[in-house]
């Protein structure tokens, strides 16, 4: 959410948020202890959800943090608190945000498009309706293809309504997402025409692929009472790489994006062009920091995982 008239835009300045996958036990502790703002908003959470966020967060194992239905709101909880910790501490907002996947919906939290709380309770809905719906189709799997052409690993998923190209990442880093068996298939087919290297991800279905076609309607259900309203701040989609504030985009695309692919490269190469060179990921923030420095090499980018670099970074 933004802030008062006091508070200071940072010109060239891009705020970034994490996708599944990115989860860690622990993420965001290091602010959930420091700054009082950032526990009032996990509490806030965790009344609206009647979900022990923070315990979950900071106490849970891996397995329970990779339970869709609870990673995504977990992500959307550290996300928002720290944004909001920062935003109370340093008079600052962003230029623009843009958000990878489940982050789009903390990017339009932080932009003032959707109360935090709605927001919360709209991520645990999403992700049960995925839970759902690999548990009818699924679950499927995602794997890494890296050091291969994104083109070519398009081509490879060509033929086939089991698998597609889930993630455009970086210049070659491409995740492709279907079922086990349309997977493996198309894992052949580029081992067989390509030096790739495959690294399966660790995460709760087959996102962004054929296997969630059951979750769409799901979620569309869940999100047809949500109040969206026009950001206050840029949002990029992570669907078609367009800058924009119009609520009607924002729920069109939170939709698409269940079984269309993220393209995280237009994303950045999108906010470049609108003369953003600082990027600043918040936590859990290491791998959103290492695909900017993939695609954007000549561009500043800083990680937020305690508040000495938030410190560092805004003071």
């Amino acid at each position: 959410m933004t802030t008062d008239e006091s508070t200071t835009t940072l010109d060239g300045t891009a705020f970034l948020f994490p996708g599944q996958g990115s989860q860690t036990v622990g993420m965001g502790r290091a602010f959930y202890d420091d700054w009082p703002e950032t526990r009032a908003v996990f509490d806030r959470l965790d009344d609206a959800l009647e979900l022990n966020l923070s315990g979950l967060c900071f106490d849970g194992t891996a397995e329970a943090i990779q339970q869709p239905s609870n990673t995504q709101p977990l992500l959307l909880a550290t996300g928002i608190a720290v944004y909001e910790g920062v935003t109370a501490r340093f008079d600052v907002e962003p230029a623009a945000v843009a958000g990878h996947s489940l982050g789009h919906f903390t990017a339009l939290a932080a932009a003032g498009a959707i109360e935090p709380e709605t927001t919360a309770e709209l991520t645990h809905k999403r992700g049960q309706c995925m839970e759902r719906a690999a548990a009818a189709d699924g679950p499927g799997t995602m794997v890494a293809v890296l050091l291969a052409d994104p083109d070519v690993v398009t081509e490879a998923c060509a033929g086939r309504e089991d698998v597609g190209v889930a993630l455009y990442n970086a210049p070659k880093q491409t995740v492709i997402s279907g079922t086990t068996e349309g997977v493996a298939a198309v894992r052949e087919r580029l081992e067989e025409r390509t030096t790739a290297r495959f690294r399966e991800l660790e995460v709760g279905a087959a996102f962004h692929s054929p296997v969630m076609e059951a979750a769409v309607d799901c979620v569309e259900t869940a999100m047809a009472d949500v109040t969206l309203r026009e950001a206050e701040i840029p949002a990029v989609s992570d669907v078609t790489g367009d800058l924009y504030t119009d609520p009607a985009v924002a729920r069109r695309d939170l939709t698409a994006q269940i079984t269309s692919p993220v393209d995280w490269v237009a994303v950045i190469e999108t906010l470049r062009a609108q003369g953003i060179d600082r990027f600043v990921a918040f936590p859990p923030a290491d791998v959103l920091a290492g695909l900017v420095e993939r695609i954007a090499p000549e561009a500043e980018c800083w990680t937020l995982e305690t508040p000495a670099d938030a410190r560092e970074v805004f003071a």
